[in-house]
């Protein structure tokens, strides 16, 4: 009877036509263009052929949409799109009609690389609760919002996971954020491998704390965000991070054991003579939001380089007015670690606290403060050089190659700190090898590159 069975099942199929697979590749290509993009990439996963056919999809590389009031009709190409940039130009407040069209477009179209930015003055609003807004989008892989506001994080309702699940890149520029969103991030996002918040804005004023605790994070940038709390509290957990910059805040909490180096950027203003300013990065307490702290689990990258992205978002005010410092360290030489924590607790008016778990190294904080006649470099014994970079004003930097008897006081304080930090000994080898302690940098412009 089985078999029976089987055989009228056979009879039956033979006696069935696939008229749709048996149509010319023009014919069938014309009516799959009456389905939608994302109808036909699904229909290609039940037939080889159709699959075949999949490449006459029309694609585009990049498109760009531009969204003001007067916008009567909002129109996306019939494509598969990678990367989409939509500007938005005089828009306060982004209707949920608006932003639900272009999320289904965006959906449609597959986008994998989106850009949402905001051209006027101040912020423009998108929903991230209802629906997901532009979180919803499965196929996104990179975000970057700028002036743009996530604004269901005001309320307390309970949070829902964002529908980008296998985003892995985030920026955020001249946003606002706040720790819940960051919770909600993380938590929805597993894959999640670079975030940027670059002059973001605290959505409560006087936020106390922010935390970044997350398995998959690689790269972290946290550049000036503003209406913080005096005393906040930046919480930084990823045992996969490579690389960190972050304002050396209040209270610094970092345990990222895959990091090797470090690097302390100063700025101090105003710039003083530059024999002055050196010592003083090493005698004197630092004001708050002044310094800075990148961590890397490999070459350090050189962050005052014009080709770096975070020159480019260095305040004006401190590449054209203030005198920059950049000193790179090996947390593997005791002397290296135990300067930079020295000048860690300098910073905020000595007010510093921290600790911080890299390999092999654990800084710490101590209730003692920092003296401002204390020689941090006196008594070290290290024979791992510390590279140091000073950029100034172009003004400055001018008159300071022109005047011999500054450019040789300068020299002068540096050979000074290397000497006690080292025994007569190494001090002397060090001035006999061939390695130049003193030059004009090649590749940033009025700065100064020294070895102490």
């Amino acid at each position: 009877m089985t078999d029976h069975y089987k055989r009228r099942r056979e009879q039956e199929g033979m006696l069935e036509e696939d008229r749709l697979t048996t149509l010319h590749d023009d014919l069938l290509i014309s009516i799959l263009s009456f389905l939608s993009i994302k109808q036909r990439v699904a229909l290609s996963a039940v037939c080889a052929r159709f699959r075949l056919l999949l490449p006459s999809v029309p694609r585009l590389d990049t498109f760009r949409l531009d969204v003001g009031r007067r916008n009567q009709e909002l129109t996306f190409p019939r494509a598969l799109i990678r990367q989409c940039r939509i500007v938005f130009r005089d828009v306060d407040d982004l209707p949920n009609p608006l932003e639900q069209l272009l999320v289904d477009d965006l959906v449609e179209a597959g986008v994998q690389d989106l850009t949402l930015e905001t051209s006027g003055k101040g912020w423009l609003y998108v929903g991230c609760r209802e629906n997901g807004g532009f979180f919803s989008i499965k196929s996104l892989r990179s975000l970057f919002l700028d002036s743009i506001q996530v604004s269901k994080y005001a309320d307390r309702r309970p949070l829902s996971p964002l529908g980008c699940a296998f985003l892995t890149s985030l920026k955020m520029k001249f946003s606002v954020i706040s720790d819940d969103f960051l919770r909600n991030l993380f938590a929805s996002c597993p894959f999640l491998e670079t975030l940027q918040l670059i002059r973001c804005y605290a959505l409560e004023h006087g936020m106390n704390k922010l935390s970044f605790h997350s398995s998959s994070i690689k790269h972290l940038i946290i550049f000036e965000i503003q209406t913080l709390s005096s005393t906040i509290t930046i919480d930084v957990c990823a045992p996969q991070l490579e690389s960190l910059i972050v304002p050396v805040v209040a209270t610094l909490l970092i345990e990222a054991p895959k990091v090797r180096n470090a690097s302390f950027l100063l700025s101090l203003e105003p710039p003083a003579d530059p024999a002055a300013a050196l010592m003083k990065l090493f005698r004197a307490s630092f004001r708050r939001r002044a310094s800075w702290l990148s961590l890397n689990s490999s070459k350090i990258p050189n962050i005052l380089a014009a080709g770096d992205g975070i020159y480019q978002v260095i305040s004006p005010k401190y590449r054209e007015y203030a005198m920059i410092f950049k000193l790179d360290f090996n947390f593997k030489d005791q002397s290296s670690t135990t300067i930079l924590t020295e000048l860690l607790k300098k910073c905020n008016e000595c007010n510093t606290e921290f600790d911080i778990h890299v390999d092999p190294t654990r800084m710490q904080s101590s209730t003692e403060t920092a003296k401002g006649d204390q020689h941090l470099l006196h008594g070290s014994i290290g024979l791992d050089l510390i590279n140091l970079q000073m950029m100034m004003p172009k003004r400055r930097f001018e008159r300071f190659l022109s005047d011999q008897k500054k450019m040789k006081k300068f020299k002068d304080t540096g050979l000074e700190m290397l000497r006690r930090r080292t025994s007569k000994e190494q001090f002397m080898d060090i001035l006999a090898s061939q390695d130049s302690l003193f030059k004009v940098s090649s590749n940033i412009d009025n700065c100064i590159e020294m070895k102490i």
